[in-house]
């Protein structure tokens, strides 16, 4: 699937940049993952959520779990946009009890509806949400990598889904098709995280939808459809390339997962990305 810097928003390209400005004060970070991921929850937390109710603790309001927690700082850089973290302050992520902590924390951070770190986690979470809250019009969401899809409790979640047509659970999976260790190590594992993942997802009885994760319209788009969707979870497999934004790290994405930009590649990235 092809991705185009030209679908890339003005906002997506100012978070993108509030990001890197993070990562490269704060001493380096998850640029990969973080980077592919933040057009899925931009585009989830500005145009999907229940925008008047979800951040401000009703109890039937819209819920979206990152359950790849290690790209918290594209999250925080997301909520910052939308004035419900302090710009500054996102300059304080990764440092202890400053409540931007290196994984999502929702008890001490506004707009985050599940504490995440251990990967495969965040799916069983969301379906307990998503049953709690069947008999009224909520929706849970939750974020996924595609690497995290090799976790069985990912399986385990997603059959019992399936089983009792748990119709408000919405997943996506960020699938930029690169993990932090193993294909370019091991010939053997030089494949996409979870081969067939459609038909894998398909198979479990979820309702699949296939998409450019770098195209805010057409993820928007899916996200609407599968919102109606009345006989089975739903689940958006949005194509995306890890560390999008930034040539080096498009071009070699294993170097991207956890990183340090030096001065001249910090000035060259926001080059890149100049609005």
């Amino acid at each position: 699937m092809l991705h185009s810097l030209s679908h890339m928003n003005i906002d997506s390209k100012l978070i993108r940049k509030k990001l890197i400005d993070v990562l490269h004060s704060t001493g380096g970070g998850h640029y990969g993952g973080a980077l592919s991921v933040i057009d899925i929850l931009h585009v989830l937390y500005t145009e999907i959520l229940s925008p008047k109710k979800n951040f401000f603790g009703s109890p039937t309001r819209d819920r979206l779990i990152l359950s790849k927690g290690h790209t918290a700082s594209a999250l925080y850089c997301v909520l910052s946009k939308l004035s419900l973290i302090e710009e500054n302050k996102l300059f304080s992520f990764g440092n202890f009890m400053s409540g931007l902590e290196g994984h999502p924390d929702m008890l001490i951070t506004n707009g985050v509806d599940f504490s995440t770190g251990s990967l495969g986690q965040g799916l069983s979470a969301g379906l307990g949400m998503a049953i709690g809250l069947s008999k009224t019009d909520a929706h849970v969401w939750v974020v996924l990598g595609d690497g995290e899809c090799q976790e069985g409790q990912v399986w385990e979640a997603a059959m019992l889904a399936s089983r009792y047509k748990v119709n408000n659970l919405h997943a996506v999976i960020d699938a930029n098709g690169a993990q932090e260790y193993g294909y370019k190590y091991n010939k053997l594992l030089q494949q996409l995280p979870v081969p067939e993942l459609c038909e894998k997802w398909k198979s479990f009885g979820w309702k699949v939808l296939e998409v450019d994760g770098h195209n805010t319209q057409e993820l928007k788009n899916a996200f609407d459809l599968i919102k109606n969707e009345i006989d089975s979870p739903s689940i958006v497999i949005a194509r995306t390339k890890k560390g999008f934004g930034i040539s080096q790290f498009e071009k070699e994405p294993e170097n991207s997962h956890w990183a340090i930009l030096t001065e001249s590649e910090y000035q060259q990235a926001l080059l890149e990305l100049e609005v």
